[in-house]
C-alpha cells in the first residue's frame, strides 16, 4: 500500500476477527499526525448551500430541536447546546473523501459517505442507534462517548418528528475521544455522543442492503427471464392420495423446490451488484474532450468476477466486459484517472456505459 494512502493505526486482522458486528472498539490514536482537513466556519458554509444535506440538532430546557439545512447565519446565533451534522461531506472536499483509504480491507460497495458534525461544548445529537457499521473519527477538541445496549425496532423512543431518539439510555461503556482517536460501532448499539469542547467529528458509515431488498432483486431478476406458461410439475409428489382439500407436506416441498431451482437456474448473479450501487449521484455525460476520466464523488460503482467475464455495476446499471478489464477497473475505484482510450479500448460499450450512468467526471 502506498505511504501517501491514510490508514488506521490498528490490526485489521484482529478487528474482523473479534470486533467488526459484534462489539465496538476504541482506537486510540488511530491517525496520529492526521489534521482536520475543515474548520467549523467551512462546515458551516456547506450547510448553506442547497445541494448540501445538512441539519441542526440543539438541546435546551424545552427538549430536542430539528432545523433541515439550507441553514442561514443566524440560525448559528444561539444560545443553546447544538450540533451541525452534514452528510456526504467526501462528495464535496477531497480531503475528507481521502478517509475512505482508511478502511480499504473492508468491501467497497458497503460505504456510505462520511458525514461531518461540529458541536459546541455540551452539543450532541442524543441518545441513539445506527442501522449500518460507524467509525467516528475525532477530527479537533475532544467528545465524550457513552455506549449502552443493543437496541432494534421495538426498543422505546421519545415522540418527536424527525429525530430517532431513545427514551432510556443506560451506559455500559464510556470513551472520550481527542483528535486522531476513532471509536467503531456496530449496527443496532445505542450510543450517545456529548462534546466536552467544541469539536470536529467524521462519521464514516458502512450501509448494507436489506435482506427485503436483495429478495425482492432477485425475484424481479427470475421473472423477467422464466417462461410465463411453465406449469408447476407434480409427478413425485402425488403418490398418495389426500385428504379432501388437502395440500400435503409433498405438495408443499414439490412447489418450493421447483421455486428453488428456477431461481438458482436463471440467476444471472446481476442482482447484489445492482442493489448495492443504486441512488449514486449522477453527473452529466463528460465532454468529448476530456482527455482523463475519474469517477465522481457520489457514483456507485461496483464489479464482479466471473468465469470468463466481468459484470460492471454502476449506480443500478449493469454491463458485461472481458475479465482482463479487472485492473482498469480497480484503478477507477481506488479514485485514479483513466484515458477514454483505455475505456474503449477494454470494451466498444465501455465508455458510453459509465458515462451515460452519470458515474465519470472529465478532466481536460
Amino acid at each position: 500500500m502506498s505511504e501517501s494512502l491514510l490508514t488506521f493505526q490498528f490490526d485489521e486482522k484482529v478487528f474482523l476477527d473479534c470486533y467488526w458486528q459484534r462489539r465496538p472498539l476504541l482506537i486510540k490514536a488511530a491517525l496520529p499526525n492526521w489534521q482536520s482537513p475543515l474548520s467549523p466556519e467551512e462546515l458551516g458554509g456547506l450547510a448553506f448551500e442547497e445541494d448540501a444535506d445538512s441539519r441542526l440538532i440543539s438541546k435546551s430546557k424545552n427538549g430536542w430541536m430539528l432545523k433541515q439545512g439550507p441553514l442561514v447565519s443566524a440560525d448559528f446565533q444561539r444560545s443553546d447546546d447544538w450540533t451541525l451534522l452534514v452528510n456526504g461531506v467526501d462528495h464535496w472536499v477531497p480531503e475528507v473523501a481521502a478517509l475512505r483509504q482508511c478502511l480499504r480491507f473492508l468491501p467497497q460497495w458497503r460505504f456510505d459517505d462520511v458525514m461531518v458534525s461540529y458541536a459546541v461544548a455540551d452539543g450532541g445529537v442524543g441518545p441513539h442507534f445506527d442501522r449500518y457499521d460507524v467509525f467516528l473519527v475525532q477530527g479537533t477538541g475532544r467528545r465524550k462517548w457513552r455506549l449502552g445496549g443493543w437496541c432494534d425496532e421495538n426498543t422505546p423512543r421519545i415522540k418527536h418528528e424527525g429525530l430517532n431518539l431513545l427514551q432510556n439510555f443506560e451506559t455500559s461503556e464510556e470513551y472520550l475521544l481527542e483528535a486522531g482517536d476513532v471509536l467503531y460501532v456496530p449496527p443496532g448499539l445505542a450510543h450517545w455522543g456529548v462534546a466536552d469542547t467544541p469539536c470536529m467529528t467524521y462519521s464514516l458509515g458502512f450501509r448494507a442492503p436489506t435482506v427485503a431488498a436483495l429478495l425482492a432483486r432477485w425475484a424481479d431478476k427470475t421473472l423477467e427471464s422464466v417462461d410465463p406458461e411453465l406449469l408447476l410439475e407434480d409427478r413425485a409428489s402425488v403418490t398418495n392420495p389426500p385428504r379432501p382439500g388437502e395440500i400435503t407436506l409433498a405438495h408443499w416441498n414439490n412447489a418450493r423446490e421447483a421455486i428453488r431451482n428456477s431461481m438458482e437456474a436463471l440467476d444471472d448473479g446481476s442482482w447484489l451488484g445492482e442493489v448495492v450501487t443504486e441512488h449514486g449521484e449522477c453527473a452529466p455525460p463528460p465532454s468529448k474532450h476530456a482527455t482523463a476520466l475519474r469517477l465522481h464523488p457520489g457514483a456507485r460503482v461496483s464489479w464482479q468476477a466471473l468465469s470468463n467475464e466481468c459484470s460492471v455495476y454502476a449506480n443500478g446499471e449493469a454491463l458485461r466486459i472481458p475479465l482482463s478489464s479487472v485492473p482498469i477497473l480497480e484503478r477507477l475505484c481506488s479514485g485514479d484517472t483513466v484515458s477514454p482510450y483505455e475505456l474503449t479500448s477494454a470494451h466498444p460499450d465501455f465508455l458510453n456505459f459509465l458515462a451515460m450512468s452519470g458515474v465519470l467526471v472529465g478532466l481536460e
